[in-house]
C-alpha cells in the first residue's frame, strides 16, 4: 500500500494489510450465505414475540433483544463488512469511501456484537434469578424492567464504541477483552450455580419419593417435579445459545488478544476480519436454536410465517401452551 491518508484508527491497518483474493472469498462466502437467513429468521422471531402475549415475559424480552441485535447484524453489519473487504482492493483509488465504510464496520461490529454478548450474559443471570428468588421472581423481574435493561445494554455498547474514538486502538482492545472475560465469567458462574441448585433439588426430590410415609403429598410432588423439568428445559435452551455464541466469538477474542500482545499491523487486521465473519455467522444460528428448542416460539413463528405468505396452518391446534412459561416467569 502506498496510500498516505488519515482514517482515524484505520490508517495503519489500511496501509499495511493488503487483502488477498482468498481472504475476500472466505469473507464473502461466510457473510453472503447468512445475510438473508439472519434477516428473515430474526425478523420472524421478533414479529412472533410481539404478536404473542404469552411470550411477553422478562426472559423472552431479553431473547428478543438478542434477536434484534442479530437482525441488525444481518441487515447492516454483514453487508458493510463485505463492502469493507471489497474496498480494500481499491484503497488507493477510493480512500475517503474506504475510510467511511471502515468506520461503519467498526461502529456496527462494536455496538451489535456488544449487545449480543451482554444479552446472552443477561439471559444467564435471568435464569439464575428465577431460581434464586423463586416465588418472588415475578415481582422482582418484570417485562418493563427487562426492557429497561435492554436499553441499558445498547447504551453501554455505544459507550464502549466511544472509548475507541477517545482512547484509540490500544485502550479500546484492552477494554473489550476485559469485558469479554468478565461477561463469560458471569455466565459460567451463573450456570454453575444453577446446575448445583438443580442437582441438589433433584436429590431432595429423589429422597422424598423414596420415603414411604403418609405425609407425602403426591400431587404436590408431581407439580414440583414438573416445574423443575420445565425450568431445567429453559436453562438448557439458553445454555445452548450461550455455548454456540462462545464457539463463534472465541476466535474474535483471540484475534483481539493477539493484537494487544503483538501490536501486529499486518496479521491482526486479517484475523479480526475473518473472526468477525465467524461472529456474524452466529446471527443466523441463534433463531434456528430458538425455534428448535422452544416449541411455543416455534409454533408462533410458524403462524407468523404462514400469515405473511398467506398460507393457512395445516392444523389449528389453538393457542400455544404457556404452562412452562407461567411456571418460570
Amino acid at each position: 500500500m502506498t496510500n498516505n491518508f488519515s482514517c482515524y484508527h484505520y490508517s495503519t491497518w489500511a496501509q499495511k494489510d493488503p487483502i488477498t483474493q482468498t481472504e475476500f472469498a472466505i469473507i464473502s462466502a461466510l457473510n453472503g450465505i447468512t445475510i438473508l437467513p439472519a434477516i428473515v429468521l430474526n425478523a420472524l422471531v421478533l414479529i412472533s414475540m410481539w404478536r404473542t402475549p404469552a411470550l411477553h415475559t422478562p426472559s423472552m424480552v431479553l431473547m428478543a433483544n438478542l434477536a434484534l441485535s442479530d437482525f441488525a447484524v444481518g441487515a447492516i453489519a454483514q453487508p458493510i463488512l463485505i463492502a469493507y473487504a471489497a474496498l480494500k482492493f481499491e484503497v488507493d483509488n477510493w480512500p475517503r469511501t474506504f475510510c467511511y465504510v471502515a468506520l461503519m464496520f467498526g461502529n456496527t461490529g462494536t455496538v451489535f456484537g456488544g449487545v449480543s454478548m451482554i444479552s446472552i450474559t443477561a439471559i444467564a443471570l435471568d435464569r439464575f434469578l428465577a431460581l434464586h428468588y423463586h416465588l418472588r421472581y415475578p415481582a422482582i423481574v418484570t417485562a418493563k424492567k427487562a426492557i429497561a435493561v435492554c436499553l441499558a445494554l445498547w447504551a453501554f455498547s455505544s459507550f464502549l464504541l466511544a472509548t475507541w474514538y477517545i482512547f484509540g486502538n490500544g485502550i479500546y482492545v484492552f477494554i473489550v477483552n476485559v469485558c469479554i472475560v468478565v461477561l463469560f465469567g458471569i455466565s459460567i458462574v451463573s450456570y454453575s450455580k444453577i446446575y448445583k441448585v438443580i442437582k441438589r433439588h433433584q436429590t431432595q426430590i429423589h429422597v422424598v419419593e423414596s420415603s414411604v410415609t403418609a405425609c407425602v403429598d403426591t400431587g404436590s410432588k408431581a407439580h414440583n417435579t414438573a416445574n423443575t423439568k420445565r425450568y431445567k428445559k429453559s436453562v438448557m435452551n439458553s445454555l445452548v445459545v450461550y455455548f454456540v455464541f462462545v464457539a463463534c466469538s472465541t476466535p474474535f477474542a483471540c484475534a483481539l488478544a493477539y493484537w494487544e500482545v503483538t501490536q501486529s499491523g499486518y496479521l491482526s487486521p486479517i484475523l479480526v476480519r475473518l473472526s468477525s465473519s465467524v461472529v456474524f455467522f452466529n446471527s443466523c444460528i441463534n433463531p434456528i436454536i430458538y425455534c428448535w428448542k422452544m416449541r411455543e416460539l416455534r409454533e408462533a413463528v410458524w403462524q407468523s410465517a404462514s400469515g405473511l405468505v398467506g398460507v393457512k396452518s395445516r392444523a389449528n391446534k389453538g393457542p400455544p401452551s404457556t404452562a412452562w412459561i407461567t411456571a418460570i416467569r
